[in-house]
């Protein structure tokens, strides 16, 4: 069974009381959402913060989803504007490319080493669909109805995100197969 499927018949059984079936969406998305939010601000702790964050207002507001088989998308977009409050309420901190000065997290555990830093230097648009396209593997159509845009515009940033993502890592010296 897909995954929009499963969340679908998961989202029903939250809206008639289940609460576990809540516990089971946040299991499903929890990691991707962390490893998101995580590129997005750079910060585990902050990262983890308005993951949990985004679960308890994605809760909250359940009835209003639309489709319950755009439950991840939906969650993404809560997840997206949270980062845009944060960002608002919170001095930009700087932001530094030396490796031994920032710290590995110890989750989100994954293999993109110096791309996730570099990533940090990249505008908060290209991060955003980078974060959608590979890390929450939302197709553009998803990323569109989550980010507010038509699809074509969404090829378009996810095509400039990643060329200003290769730019970034071959200036760096890293590999550029973006």
């Amino acid at each position: 069974m897909s995954t929009s499927r499963q969340d679908a018949k998961r989202v029903s059984r939250v809206l008639r009381g289940d609460q576990r079936a809540y516990a089971d969406l946040v299991r499903a998305h929890q990691d991707r959402l962390l490893a998101s939010a995580y590129h997005l601000c750079g910060d585990l702790d902050a990262a983890q913060d308005l993951t949990q964050e985004c679960f308890v207002q994605g809760y909250q507001s359940l009835g209003t989803l639309r489709d319950p088989g755009a439950f991840g998308p939906w969650l993404y977009g809560i997840l997206r504007n949270l980062f845009r409050q944060y960002l608002a309420h919170r001095p930009p901190a700087a932001v530094s490319l030396e490796r031994d000065t920032v710290a590995e997290p110890a989750a989100p555990a994954d293999d993109l080493g110096e791309m996730r830093l570099v990533m940090q230097t990249l505008p908060l648009e290209h991060r955003e669909v980078l974060a959608a396209r590979y890390l929450q593997e939302m197709d553009y159509a998803e990323i569109a109805a989550a980010l507010g845009l038509s699809v074509n515009a969404t090829r378009v940033r996810v095509f400039r995100a990643k060329a200003a993502l290769r730019a970034a890592l071959a200036e760096e010296g890293g590999e550029a197969h973006v």
